[in-house]
């Protein structure tokens, strides 16, 4: 489930001490309700899975009040200047009326100097949660481990975990003192461990029949021999490894920061190591340049130039002539996924090599748009890509728009599926249509649409125009991602020809902010520009974009993560 992104200035209500090195501080107010403030209307805390995080705001040495992002429609604008601190916490215990949050007293920081002069009265800021998980479904049995951080997650997931799940908790501390109690239901053996011995005595359980699911959380470099571990008895999806925190690293030099971002050969290297399989390979003990030509295909002198390079970057280490993973290759492996030179994303990546001639003419140097039409694969993936971006703004979207009088939907677009999903919930009533490419329906039909919502649902093969629906509501989803101006023009004026009067459209996209600082969305954005010659429009170029195309703005609304919905009508002809 996903949540807006709410700021919420809460009070301390009780401090209490846990055990010598942890403090619980119980927070509350009015804004865990319904509030206004800055002339949005903002709902009530929802927090429904064990792991949750929130992040809590705090003031920098010497300052009164802490640095805060603005509150927007369904998240936040993060302040260009002075950088808020916050810091990741999960809550253990949430109600209507209170939150309780524990505080592990270790080190110096902001996060443990505030808690521990915490008082009565004192403000806090907190933000989020964004989403919540549930306890995962089709598990036999829970294997769960983590440091003190992580103790706050499973106290609730012990607490709320259903009964006669069978689960083994693993929890290392620092000190014998540092125990707590863990009240749960479900059938849960819970060791306490010595510090440095969580991946020894995970390791050194029996393994459990049926379907397990491992969780594990802590600092970052502590876990990573679990990660190895797990991922050699189980599958991915089956795993999940989070890093709460990471032990501080030393700041680079500006020359070296900035060889770094101009130099190419790394990411190309360590991203054709990945898609090659060396590092997986040599994770699993092929450790000679023959051995790996062989499984791998490569040419070997060739190959050998790589893995040198590699050694000399720290991905890998080399002794006698033998490979390991070194300290980067041990964080590679657990990322790997993220940088295979093949796949929707990197060839979204890859058509940056195009940048120099999409400046220079704002055109588009590759054909990604036909080649996602073309490839299945390819175009599923990035279509998965969107939907999972859209989702975040699908509870905006469903309490702006009076759905409750609309009786037909008809949908297109790449972020359409999860909006539907939500709709069928909430409105169970309301006909649904969903218009895509051919090659699209099986994905909408087998992966992206709740089984439920896919039976209910009419799936409409397209190759371009948009169908329309005599009385139907038409809504249209990111589909206009993948368009240069010009294309998306000649879309949409088909679209608003063939609408009957009167008729009704709701269009979602994605817009970019009049002025953005922010280098991950601007990196994105230049991709789309080069792969397609699109990329995030402003919403004043947006609405210029469908005036033209012939469709009238009745009312224009932000919807939150960047998403703006334009609720529209086709142009009346002059009487």
């Amino acid at each position: 489930m996903t949540f807006p992104v709410v700021l919420r200035e809460l009070t301390v209500l009780r401090v209490a001490g846990v055990n010598p090195g942890t403090r619980r501080i119980t927070v509350g107010g009015p804004q865990l309700g319904v509030f206004h403030r800055d002339g949005l209307d903002l709902p009530a805390l929802r927090s429904e899975g064990f792991d949750d995080h929130v992040k809590l705001f705090f003031a920098a040495r010497g300052a009164d009040r802490p640095v805060l992002p603005l509150q927007a429609v369904a998240s936040l604008d993060w302040p260009v200047g002075a950088r808020p601190i916050a810091k990741d916490y999960t809550p253990h215990r949430v109600t209507p009326d209170e939150v309780d949050l524990d505080f592990v007293l270790h080190g110096h920081g902001p996060a443990a100097t505030w808690a521990a002069r915490a008082k009565p009265g004192d403000t806090l800021w907190m933000a989020g949660p964004k989403m919540s998980r549930s306890h995962p479904a089709g598990a036999d049995f829970i294997l769960a481990a983590g440091d003190e951080t992580a103790l706050p997650a499973i106290r609730r997931w012990l607490r709320e975990m259903p009964a006669g799940t069978r689960a083994a908790v693993f929890v290392e501390i620092s000190a014998e003192d540092r125990r707590q109690e863990l009240p749960t239901s479900a059938d849960v053996s819970v060791t306490w461990v010595p510090a440095g011995s969580l991946a020894d005595e995970v390791a050194a359980l029996p393994w459990p029949d049926g379907t397990v699911y491992a969780w594990v959380a802590g600092e970052a470099g502590a876990i990573k021999p679990l990660r190895h571990y797990l991922r050699s008895r189980l599958p991915v999806n089956q795993i999940d490894v989070t890093g709460y925190w990471r032990r501080s690293a030393a700041l680079e030099e500006p020359h070296e920061r900035l060889h770094e971002l101009t130099d190419l050969t790394p990411g190309l290297a360590v991203r054709a190591a990945v898609t090659l399989g060396l590092i997986e390979l040599i994770h699993l003990g092929a450790d000679n340049r023959d051995l790996l030509a062989r499984e791998t295909g490569a040419d070997p002198s060739t190959l050998d130039l790589l893995l040198s390079y590699l050694a000399a970057l720290d991905v890998l280490a080399v002794e006698d002539g033998r490979f390991r993973l070194g300290e980067l290759g041990d964080e590679l492996l657990e990322d790997a996924d993220e940088y295979h030179l093949t796949g929707a994303d990197a060839e979204l990546d890859l058509s940056l090599l195009g940048l120099l001639e999409t400046v220079r003419t704002g055109r588009a140097s590759a054909a990604l748009r036909a080649t996602f039409e073309k490839d299945t694969g390819l175009g599923g993936a990035a279509r998965n890509a969107i939907e999972e971006a859209t989702i975040w703004a699908v509870p905006s979207l469903l309490s702006g728009h009076h759905f409750e009088d609309v009786r037909a939907v008809a949908a297109t677009g790449h972020g359409a599926g999860v909006v539907l999903n939500a709709l069928a919930a909430a409105h169970p009533g309301i006909e649904l249509s969903l218009a895509a490419p051919p090659s699209a329906l099986p994905l909408l039909r087998d992966s992206i649409l709740d089984a439920p919502v896919a039976a209910r649902t009419e799936l409409i093969p397209t190759s371009g125009a948009i169908p329309v629906r005599e009385g139907a509501l038409h809504l249209l989803v990111r589909a206009l991602d993948w368009l240069h101006d010009d294309d998306a023009r000649h879309l949409l004026s088909e679209f608003a020809a063939a609408l009957p009067a009167g008729a009704e459209v709701l269009v979602v996209e994605e817009c970019r902010p009049p002025v953005d600082t922010d280098p991950d969305e601007l990196g994105h954005d230049l991709k789309l520009r080069c792969a397609f010659g699109s990329g995030r429009r402003t919403v004043a170029a947006m609405t210029a974009l469908l005036a033209s195309a012939g469709l009238d703005t009745l009312r224009t609304a932000d919807i939150g993560w960047s998403h703006h919905l334009w609720q529209l009508m086709p142009t009346r002809a002059p009487a």
